[in-house]
């Protein structure tokens, strides 16, 4: 049942005035036009419902999506729609699609090809500072590998995934350790610069023992402290409690989650450790909104070009 609008009881005052007055007199006493009068007279028949505004959308448009396109948009969501949206616009263009990204965004979300993902506001304020050149600031932290992708004996350990993110290229380093601890995390952190390409100014991670140690039981640096120290590295440490202070490395591993250990079985540890390996290429020469469209190692090596001219 369709709802009655003022603009309607307008509209049917102004009929049943002109069929007792004259169309004239009615234009008149209702501030507008003879022409909008006969429209309305032309509509009438007797009923409030006949004056309903009717849609103004067009029947067809030139601009609108071919069958040709949405079938792209569709294969490549498909093959690529895990690693982001991004990535799937890159490859779209690629194969001719010439839309914007925010055209293609729009048909995947108005004709259902992928679930709308529902986040939680955050309304605690934290003024961020960003990396502004590779090296700047990256963030550190571990993950715990669940136990439902391991399908191999693991005689009693843990699987972690220790994991680095440069806040400017969002370019990462993985490795999987064995146990939470200061010793892997130290070890983790002498290869850091080495495996990214480039210096490292400033790390920043939480409050974990596998990091630094509590200022309130003990004034001794961890083994990680000291191993920053010596390469010349700050450590900033996040406020307790804080995960989103360091959000990007928590969100890169909730795609991990996603992309990797829900999706994938591991039948040997140096199996974990390859596809561990594999998954980090292909992170960093995927493509991210947040980079503009571009790849974190596309990112890197345009930076060090511009400032080597």
């Amino acid at each position: 049942m369709s709802i009655i609008t003022e603009e309607m009881r307008y509209r049917q005052k102004l009929c049943e005035y002109a069929k007792k007055y004259g169309v004239t007199k009615a234009a008149r006493r209702y501030h507008t036009n003879r022409q909008f009068v006969y429209r309305q007279l032309k509509k009438y028949d007797g009923t409030v419902r006949s004056l309903a505004l009717r849609s103004r959308r067009p029947k067809n448009s030139p601009k609108a999506h071919t069958e040709e396109e949405l079938t792209l948009i569709k294969k490549m969501l498909k093959r690529n729609g895990v690693y982001g949206l991004a990535e799937v616009y890159v490859r779209c263009c690629k194969k001719g699609y010439t839309r914007s990204f925010s055209s293609m965004c729009r048909q995947i979300r108005t004709r259902g090809y992928k679930e709308a993902e529902i986040r939680r506001k955050s309304y605690t304020r934290y003024d961020k500072i960003d990396g502004k050149y590779p090296g700047d600031k990256v963030q550190v932290d571990i993950k715990y590998v669940p136990d439902d992708c391991i399908k191999f004996p693991a005689y009693g350990y843990k699987y972690y995934q220790i994991t680095g993110i440069d806040e400017y290229s969002r370019k990462r380093v993985l490795k999987i350790v064995k146990e939470k601890s200061t010793h892997e995390t130290k070890k983790y952190l002498n290869d850091l610069e080495r495996l990214m390409g480039f210096p490292i100014h400033i790390v920043q991670v939480d409050n974990g023992c596998e990091f630094v140690n509590d200022v309130d039981k003990t004034s001794k640096e961890s083994a990680f402290e000291k191993a920053a120290y010596e390469l010349g590295i700050t450590i900033k440490r996040t406020r307790p409690y804080s995960p989103w202070q360091n959000g990007k490395v928590e969100r890169s591993h909730r795609e991990d989650g996603k992309i990797l250990y829900k999706r994938k079985i591991f039948t040997s540890e140096k199996e974990l450790i390859k596809q561990v390996e594999k998954h980090e290429k292909r992170y960093n020469s995927t493509a991210k909104t947040s980079l503009k469209f571009k790849s974190p190692n596309e990112v890197v090596k345009e930076y060090f070009q511009n400032t080597s001219c």
